[in-house]
């Protein structure tokens, strides 16, 4: 079972990986802490997004997967400059008078300011910039990001559908023609050499006693196997039914 979930998993990786890798991602920490003019940073045409952040910010880690996406996605038309602020004490704090973040500043291939504010609103911005900057996904594009996605996500069902059905423990027939409810009657006074002194597990727990004829019934309906194993009342010990009825 763990060999089958460790090749489905290596199956998604491989086959996510030309998803994930698509576009060079420019991503740079510019500063931690320190003052910093950011015009200083900006990328010839593209746009460059500011991003004010620290490691203590949950909302800033919890960003962090759509900027990466974002970046290696448009990667010819966006450059992320990632701004530490380490604590609101810090010089860089103090220059831009952060009260709140995440924090962002978005500049356009021109080098002009389009937005500066809380990360919602220039994230907002900045989708719709990139849209309308000629790197929006045509279908082929969602094609693309998609069929590898659901490929392995089928590779994952049958691989977990296989692993189930492994530790899945056999159940025994319906009640019907091959069932215990209608095996027939034993007089055990007129056969003492056939006491019910059997037990055998059917649908997951213990069942019986039964006779070693009636064990036979349950083998001829398939209900159990001669390989199936039971135990004689009082033993602790199980013994294949084949054993029992030689």
């Amino acid at each position: 079972m763990k060999s089958s979930r460790s090749s489905a998993v290596l199956a998604f990786l491989l086959l996510l990986s030309p998803v994930v890798s698509a576009g060079a991602a420019d991503i740079q920490t510019i500063t931690h802490g320190r003052e910093i003019e950011i015009e200083e940073h900006l990328a010839a045409g593209k746009y460059v997004l500011f991003d004010f952040y620290a490691d203590w910010c949950g909302p800033c880690r919890a960003l962090e997967p759509q900027i990466r996406e974002l970046a290696g996605r448009y990667g010819d038309h966006l450059s992320v400059r990632k701004i530490d602020i380490i604590n609101w004490d810090s010089p860089v704090s103090r220059q831009y008078r952060l009260s709140s973040i995440p924090y962002m500043i978005l500049y356009g291939p021109d080098g002009a300011r389009i937005a500066a504010g809380d990360a919602g609103s220039v994230m907002h911005r900045l989708r719709s910039a990139l849209g309308s900057s000629g790197g929006a996904s045509t279908p082929e594009d969602l094609r693309s990001f998609l069929i590898p996605i659901l490929a392995a996500a089928g590779v994952l069902a049958v691989a977990t559908a296989l692993a189930v059905r492994r530790r899945r423990p056999r159940r025994a027939a319906p009640t019907g023609a091959g069932s215990v409810s209608n095996l027939p009657p034993v007089d055990t006074a007129a056969d003492p050499g056939d006491p019910a002194i059997w037990f055998a597990v059917l649908q997951g727990s213990t069942d019986g006693p039964f006779t070693r004829r009636q064990l036979g019934e349950l083998v001829q309906r398939r209900v159990l196997d001669r390989s199936s194993a039971v135990r004689r009342r009082g033993d602790a010990s199980w013994t294949p039914i084949g054993d029992v009825l030689e």
